[in-house]
Formats: C-alpha cells, sequence, structure tokens
C-alpha cells in the first residue's frame, strides 16, 4: 500500500516508462503552457441537413406520418400505470411502517405479542 511519502516514489515512475518531471504527459514544444493565440475559424451558418430543392418539393412524394391509435393507447396505459405505482408506493410504505389505529382489528396478529400488519406475515 503506497502512503503519502512514497507517491513520488511510485514503481511506474522508477521504471523508467514515465518521465518524473511531465508524469507522462506529452509536451508540445511549439506551444507553452498557456497558448494566448486566436485561431481563425469560418463559422458554417447553415445546418447539417440539406434543405430541399425546388424540384424536390415538386417531384417527392409527401409522407404523412400519422400516428396510429394503438400508439396513443399504450402511451396512455404506461402513464396510468405510472400513477397508479407512485400513488400506491405511498401506501405500501405507511402500511408497512405505522402502526395500526387504536380499536382497530384490521391486519390484527394471531399472537398478542406479535407483530401486526404486513410484517407479522
Amino acid at each position: 500500500m503506497t502512503t503519502t511519502i512514497n507517491l513520488d516514489n511510485d514503481a511506474i515512475a522508477q521504471s523508467g516508462l514515465v518521465d518524473p518531471e511531465t508524469r507522462g504527459i506529452p509536451q508540445i514544444p511549439a506551444k507553452g503552457s498557456m497558448d494566448v493565440r486566436r485561431e481563425v475559424q469560418s463559422v458554417d451558418s447553415s445546418s447539417d441537413d440539406e434543405l430541399p430543392t425546388d424540384e424536390e418539393l415538386q417531384t417527392l412524394r409527401r409522407v404523412s406520418g400519422k400516428i396510429k391509435w394503438s400508439m396513443y393507447t399504450i402511451a396512455f396505459v404506461e402513464l396510468c400505470e405510472r400513477f397508479s405505482y407512485y400513488g400506491s408506493s405511498v401506501l405500501y410504505t405507511n402500511f408497512v411502517t405505522q402502526k395500526l389505529p387504536e380499536g382497530s382489528n384490521t391486519g390484527a396478529p394471531l399472537d398478542p405479542d406479535g407483530q401486526a400488519g404486513a410484517l407479522g406475515m
């Protein structure tokens, strides 16, 4: 195990594979530690998407791309499932962690010294 004192005397540094001054980071001789020069960059304002030409707009067929009702049904069912899961998780948590109200016999244990509710199974 390496200690703080021996961090500089690491086995990799002693092997000669890593230069101890630069710690294995390659140095670029043309640039200093901080390069303040600015490079001129050409900025292309058009996006990568090529817009259709007038000829393509006239000759290409149009695709409607309607969404089927089955997709809406699946999305609605998944939304209902999500609401029911997060809504009932609070009820289950309260059922497991909280004591029964006074005078309630719901979930009463068979053993009078036993634990009621879901933990008494």
